[in-house]
């Protein structure tokens, strides 16, 4: 009897745990998009569900016994335009945290009519006028070739050359990657990618993976006021604030390698919270995949947020970003196996970061907020690089040691004066202290010694002062003006930079907007301080160079084709001046990157110009597919110091991506996806080559006097990514194959002389880079 009633309590608990529907619990604030008081009141429903709250005191809601799935929001406040969320995707292994803003009618009237409005293509910076993309958590996760990396994930916006696969480098219409702005939490910061130092800002990866991410915007042109220093783009990274109710927990192992986060409450009840996450590369385990490829790097890093909400002295929080990488190679000293001259180098490359903040945020009343942060940044970089001649002689090539602190205050007062008008004032204070000491050849092939220096040591400042506001001047018109202004130390230059943005809603689908800016940007602090050497002696000539400019023209039309897709049209002018070259000579900074060196004085006489349309055509996620398709036309010239327009190095003149994807329930909660993407890249520019000097040097020699006159031809690549999810009670699965460049497309990285044939020939990698994990959530 015992055991029969045994059996019976057996088979009604697996009955109980089988016939479980697995759900999970949705939580966050609702605030006004202005002014970030809370809403209390607030209703936020699941739609074409019976699940619904209402927001307490504080702006904040919970929902629970959410269907794991996708499922969609409504959020509702009277006096505010309704808010809708569409297609969350809820798994059973983490909570879903959201910051919902609402935004003020206009009219203000007592009664707002319900009608769907969903604008998943607006950036989450309400200034913004064009050129603003929002990527979100999901947005790295899923799209093919993303790679769980924000470069990687932008490389498939409209205006976006990408590096494809050797590094996660992007050319913003045809500007060069030194150009990007990055922010994050509100903070400029040097690029944090993997040896950025050696890609002149791109790099491996990110040195933080999505898990770290909340949603953020990426710009390509016209940028509001608050944003200084860039010329090309911006990265404007939220990190997202950890649980404070419940501890979570993420795991990743991986063929690139593996990652652990964690996030929870310091204590239950108090509203403070953390969250980390911790990777480490294993990239060395694919040497045998792709032997032909001279080093593959490595690297670590540890990214944080730790929250302090406080009563009445506002939220605290701080955050920090630390990578360390390296790549190095050390050849065969027997020439009789080298194949190029590639093969005949000994480097050791390292980049090294630190970035971390403190962020205070307080509200004063119910229209105006202030948000100030102090934050420390460090960068360290070296190169040593080490070429041989067939005989065995040692050409020295690099001896970079770079190291820079920066100590930077920044601090705004965002002021909300009606539903009609809101303001922005701030002021950015940095300092930064350098230690340099670089030796470099700035011609290999015909020099056996250094002959580009910079040894320095000392402290640099720029300030930046700015206010914007944001004018509804009907329900239809909306204006964004401001004005920046960037003061240099080393030049004593000012430059004053106005903004204006304005867009003008024709109907319910169809927007005109039109944008300007005044923009510019420092270049690398070396260059200012590098020695040239004259009939006196080595003397610092490039002290007073003017700071970079340029002004940028958009237009844009959007026609909104139903509630989950879009049509945008981006026609673009940028003209570009004051850029460092050198009289007489085809070099100018609009080409620049780390591994070039010269030895002459830089005069501020180089121009460009950049002109082109980019068109998206986008159907967000609905009923489990979506698809993307980004086109860029664009032409990218510059005149150096020999008074001659050129080709820059970027004008590769067309770009075209085109990404989709499809998601499937299987069985009760499980979920697969496929998603795929294929590019069409314009070819990359070269100058042409002296064969003969080439030949007889037993090493690559371009023409300089017609630079970039060469073109490679156009690039096709496909990449793919399945993701299969199990969803149990209490932890979410995943399995996760990602295939990058699977047409086994190859990769254009210059040319070499081939010791073999005793030839010059396009040096081509074979790259296709696999990435299967397993990741869990619990």
């Amino acid at each position: 009897m015992k055991k029969s009633l045994f059996v019976l309590f057996f088979i009604t608990q697996l009955f109980f745990v089988f016939s479980q529907e697995t759900t999970q619990i949705i939580r966050g604030r609702v605030f006004d998009s202005e002014s970030q008081i809370s809403l209390p009141g607030a209703t936020i429903f699941v739609i074409e569900s019976n699940i619904g709250t209402t927001a307490d005191n504080n702006g904040n809601f919970v929902l629970y016994k959410v269907p794991v799935g996708r499922i969609s929001l409504q959020v509702s406040y009277l006096g505010y335009e309704n808010y809708y969320i569409s297609d969350i995707l809820v798994s059973s292994g983490k909570e879903i945290v959201l910051n919902i803003p609402l935004v003020e009618s206009f009219t203000n009237l007592s009664e707002i009519v319900v009608k769907p409005d969903i604008d998943q293509d607006k950036a989450i910076n309400k200034m913004a006028t064009l050129s603003a993309k929002t990527f979100s958590v999901e947005d790295a996760k899923r799209y093919a070739g993303g790679m769980d990396d924000p470069s990687r994930l932008a490389g498939s916006f409209a205006g976006v050359t990408p590096s494809t696969v050797e590094n996660n480098e992007i050319v913003i219409r045809g500007n060069s990657a030194k150009g990007i702005l990055w922010r994050v939490e509100g903070v400029e910061i040097p690029a944090p990618n993997h040896l950025a130092g050696l890609f002149s800002g791109g790099g491996v990866n990110t040195m933080f993976n999505s898990n770290m991410l909340s949603n953020s915007d990426f710009y390509t042109g016209a940028f509001s006021s608050e944003y200084g220093n860039a010329l090309s783009g911006v990265f404007d990274i939220n990190l997202r604030t950890g649980n404070n109710t419940k501890r979570e927990y993420a795991m990743q192992v991986g063929s690139y390698g593996i990652d652990f986060g964690a996030e929870g409450p310091f204590a239950k009840g108090k509203n403070t919270s953390y969250l980390f996450n911790y990777r480490y590369s294993t990239y060395g385990l694919l040497q045998d995949l792709v032997p032909q490829v001279t080093g593959l790097p490595s690297y670590s890093d540890l990214s944080l947020k730790l929250n302090f909400p406080t009563k009445k002295a506002g939220i605290f929080s701080f955050w920090s970003i630390n990578g360390i990488g390296n790549i190095q190679y050390v050849n065969e000293k027997d020439p009789s196996k080298w194949e190029t001259n590639y093969d005949s180098y000994d480097y050791d490359i390292h980049y090294n970061l630190t970035a971390s903040g403190i962020n205070h945020r307080k509200i004063f009343g119910n229209n105006s907020y202030l948000f100030s942060t102090i934050s420390f940044s460090a960068t360290e970089y070296v190169n040593k690089n080490i070429y041989f001649h067939s005989d065995l002689k040692e050409i020295p090539v690099t001896n970079q040691n770079e190291i820079d602190y920066r100590y930077s205050f920044s601090s705004f007062f965002n002021h909300k004066f009606s539903n009609r008008h809101t303001n922005r004032t701030g002021l950015i204070i940095n300092r930064i202290q350098y230690k340099y000491d670089v030796a470099a050849n700035t011609d290999v092939a015909n020099n056996d010694a250094y002959d580009f220096f910079v040894k320095s040591s000392g402290f640099a400042y720029y300030y930046q002062l700015y206010s914007q506001s944001k004018f509804k001047l009907t329900e239809n018109i909306d204006i964004n003006s401001g004005l920046h202004f960037l003061l240099l130390n080393t030049n004593n230059e000012v430059v004053v930079e106005p903004r204006i943005g304005i867009n003008w809603q024709l109907s319910e689908k169809h927007r005109l907007s039109f944008a300007y800016g005044k923009h510019s940007k420092m270049e690398p602090l070396r260059i200012y301080l590098m020695k040239v050497k004259t009939d006196f002696g080595f003397e610092t000539l490039n002290k007073d160079l003017n700071i970079t400019k340029a002004h940028h023209l958009i237009l844009g039309y959007d026609w909104k084709i139903s509630q989950n897709s879009h049509l945008r049209f981006e026609p673009y002018y940028q003209k570009l001046f004051d850029v460092p070259v050198i009289q007489d000579s085809t070099f100018s900074m609009i080409n620049y990157n780390n591994e070039m060196f010269f030895s002459s004085q830089l005069i501020s006489k180089g121009t460009g110009t950049n002109v082109g349309i980019d068109i998206t055509l986008e159907r967000f996620m609905k009923n489990g597919s979506y698809y993307m398709l980004t086109s860029s036309l664009f032409n990218s010239k510059y005149t150096g110091g020999d008074g001659v327009e050129r080709n820059t190095r970027y004008n590769q003149n067309i770009v075209l991506n085109l990404l989709g994807g499809k998601e499937w329930q299987t069985k009760k909660d499980n979920t697969f996806s496929l998603n795929g993407k294929f590019t069409i890249l314009g070819g990359r520019r070269y100058a042409p080559i002296d064969i003969d000097k080439s030949l007889s040097r037993q090493f690559v020699i371009y023409d300089d006097s017609r630079i970039y006159e060469k073109k490679v031809p156009t690039n096709y690549y496909v990449d793919i990514s399945m993701n299969y999810t199990i969803n149990k009670l209490k932890s979410a699965h995943s399995i996760i194959l990602q295939i990058k460049n699977l047409l086994l497309q190859k990769e254009f990285l210059g040319h070499a002389y081939n010791f073999r044939t005793n030839s010059i020939e396009p040096y081509e990698l074979t790259i296709m880079f696999p990435y299967i994990s397993y990741k869990i959530l619990f």
